[in-house]
């Protein structure tokens, strides 16, 4: 049995969601670069470079990327073998949260009810998905998305036996109709197979991977690359003034599903696009 110190786990969580929201990862900004390289519309152009900008003055300055500092998704895959000493897994990354967004002076965004509720004050309660693993380790991936992005989100319920061809036709329209709400270029997660509420699963899950991580499954690989170019080829542009990118990223996540079903995930993130790992 390995144990782990609750106050260790909060810790660790708490630096990396500071580091989320204030500093954007290299391989983003390198993907932002080329981007711009590609471009010629001159407006999608100033949309970037003013992206590129923010990047910088939010490190420089110590301040969030984005006014929106989301609501917190962690995946977590815990070991059977793992105690956690001095509180529960779900409390540390609760409490981890409530201090990177009250030391940080984070925008808290969180209702207690959907009807009746009122701002819990602290970005409380995060969404967790925990995964029960052989072994003795602990992964955490977590995301951290603002409500523009999240509200595009879309299920389909498709003919059984579709073909990748009409999945892409789903995934399509969708952006062509929601796209440039969820200010792009945009991460895109497309979680294909199980019941409704998990291919929604799926598809966050596949955002939780991180930037630049090629699907394992070369049939995949070959269909996230194509769909990222359709996407692009929809001209909805940074910020949705038109232009060339659209989308940095494809990523798909599938799972065995019934034969009578084949639903169909679509879950985004915005170019600020706010991910970490982190392993113990």
């Amino acid at each position: 049995m390995k144990e782990l110190e609750f106050q260790e786990i909060v810790q660790q969580v708490e630096k990396a969601l500071e580091e989320l929201n204030i500093i954007s990862p290299q391989l983003l900004r390198e993907k932002m670069l080329e981007a711009l390289a590609a471009e010629d519309n001159d407006l999608a152009r100033e949309m970037l470079s003013q992206v590129m900008e923010n990047y910088v003055v939010a490190e420089e300055r110590h301040l969030p990327l984005c006014q929106d500092t989301g609501m917190v998704m962690a995946k977590v895959e815990k070991g059977e073998e793992i105690r956690i000493k001095g509180g529960s897994l779900r409390q540390a990354l609760d409490e981890a949260i409530r201090r990177a967004y009250k030391n940080n002076y984070f925008r808290k965004s969180i209702m207690s009810d959907p009807f009746f509720g009122k701002n819990t004050g602290d970005n409380t309660p995060g969404v967790y998905f925990f995964e029960l693993e052989e072994g003795d380790e602990l992964r955490i991936d977590l995301l951290v998305k603002g409500g523009g992005c999240d509200n595009i989100s879309s299920l389909g319920i498709l003919e059984p036996g579709s073909k990748p061809e009409e999945v892409e036709r789903f995934v399509l329209r969708e952006l062509d109709t929601k796209g440039g709400q969820a200010c792009p270029p945009l991460i895109v997660g497309v979680g294909i197979g199980g019941n409704a509420p998990y291919a929604l699963y799926l598809a966050s899950r596949a955002l939780s991977r991180p930037l630049g991580e090629a699907n394992p499954d070369p049939r995949y690989r070959e269909l996230e690359e194509k769909w990222r170019e359709d996407i692009n080829r929809l001209g909805i542009g940074p910020q949705g003034v038109g232009g060339k990118t659209t989308c940095l990223e494809v990523r798909i996540e599938t799972y065995p599903c019934h034969i009578a079903s084949f639903p169909v995930g679509l879950v985004c993130s915005c170019h600020v696009f706010r991910q970490k790992t982190l392993k113990w």
